[in-house]
């Protein structure tokens, strides 16, 4: 497993990609968003490296500040197996499962889709402050 830092995230990836059906993934792919300390998100992320190195895990990300998020990456037919794994991992119940692409399944739900895009927004604020999120949104859309 190896890891990959950006300007917002730390990316788990496994060392050999793994082939992954995009048709599939579009449908059923999602993930576990878990809203948490840094620290606590940290030590999830590290008791994932051997699941993700193994392909039980498929990948995950965490936010590099404080408080932290952690995504979880899987298809929606595994996401009751990898919410266990997780919380045998120590993950909180400050937690929503997400599609990644489906966002019609996503309006189904749409307190939970609600609920993830507020906890979004508010670790962004509580993270950076209401001039380092503005800061922060300049940068993402700056033109590269």
């Amino acid at each position: 497993m190896h890891k990959v830092k950006d300007l917002l995230w730390v990316w788990l990836l496994p060392d050999i990609q793994r082939a992954i059906d995009r048709d599939e993934w579009i449908r059923h792919g999602g993930k576990w968003i878990i809203f948490d300390t840094k620290e606590k998100i940290e030590a999830l992320a590290w008791g994932l490296e051997p699941l993700i190195d193994s392909g039980e895990i498929n990948s995950a990300k965490y936010w590099n500040k404080d408080p932290s998020a952690i995504n979880v990456y899987s298809l929606d037919r595994d996401k009751d197996r990898i919410w266990d794994i997780l919380k045998n991992l120590g993950a909180g119940e400050s937690r929503v499962w997400e599609y990644d692409y489906a966002m019609d399944k996503n309006m189904l739900r749409p307190f939970d889709f609600l609920y993830s895009w507020l906890s979004k927004f508010r670790t962004i604020l509580q993270s950076y402050g209401l001039t380092g999120t503005l800061r922060l949104i300049k940068e993402i859309l700056k033109p590269r």
